[in-house]
């Protein structure tokens, strides 16, 4: 097996992240309005990032926006911290378990949580969210649409769609795979880790919440859960 140097590696990550960062910020700017126009409140809210990043609060450019009221929780610092500025410093950071969230009852007014569970096994994707459900009381949840042709982490037409070992030796041609220059474990956690949700899944998770579809080229892109 080939690992990189260190210093190879952080030279594709950051070739990678010059790439795919300006994608994502197209697109979550058109997120942060969309959060804005369904909860006005948000300004003034208490706010919990499940699995979150202070880069996605960077791109999303909601105006007024207090960082000092968002808290992160999430597994490891991976890529919580910000890519684009130190505007965000204010936002906490804290690492749990990824099963049960260190929070009382209602303790948030709003819970977000983006692009976070196509990357929960299936079999623990309700507990989590009964856990969103327990601690606030508004929800946003985003993540890819199955339906979709491209898939988004790996920035590859169809690789999802075919048997997962076969994806699995197209992954290593991916986009992602090029540029960013991952071990062979990185590229096994990853793809392993990763499972894009159809519309039947989200609705037997969400059955008495709104479903709606973030649209690129008429396609639905991703899910959106409000509640």
């Amino acid at each position: 097996m080939s690992i990189l140097p260190s210093n190879k590696r952080a030279c594709n990550l950051n070739l990678w992240h010059s790439v795919i960062h300006p994608i994502t910020k197209h697109f979550r700017q058109k997120r942060g309005r969309f959060i804005r126009l369904n909860f006005p409140n948000i300004c003034i809210w208490k706010i919990c990032d499940l699995g979150g990043s202070r880069h996605f609060w960077e791109k999303l450019e909601i105006s007024d926006l207090s960082f000092s009221n968002i808290l992160i929780y999430n597994i490891s610092h991976g890529e919580t911290d910000g890519y684009l500025s130190d505007i965000s410093n204010k936002i906490q950071i804290h690492i749990y378990d990824g099963h049960t969230i260190p929070a009382k009852d209602g303790e948030f007014d709003l819970i977000v949580c983006n692009s976070v569970l196509e990357h929960v096994h299936p079999h623990e994707r309700r507990n989590l969210v009964n856990e969103m459900m327990r601690v606030a009381d508004h929800v946003f949840i985003q993540t890819p649409a199955q339906s979709f042709p491209v898939e988004p982490h790996f920035i590859m037409p169809f690789i999802h769609w075919f048997p997962r070992t076969l994806g699995f030796g197209l992954v290593h041609l991916s986009p992602w795979r090029l540029l960013s220059g991952p071990t062979q474990k990185n590229i096994s956690d990853y793809w392993w880790g990763t499972q894009l949700l159809t519309m039947r899944e989200m609705q037997s998770l969400f059955p008495t919440s709104t479903i709606r579809f973030e649209k690129f080229l008429g396609i639905t892109k991703s899910y959106y859960v409000i509640s």
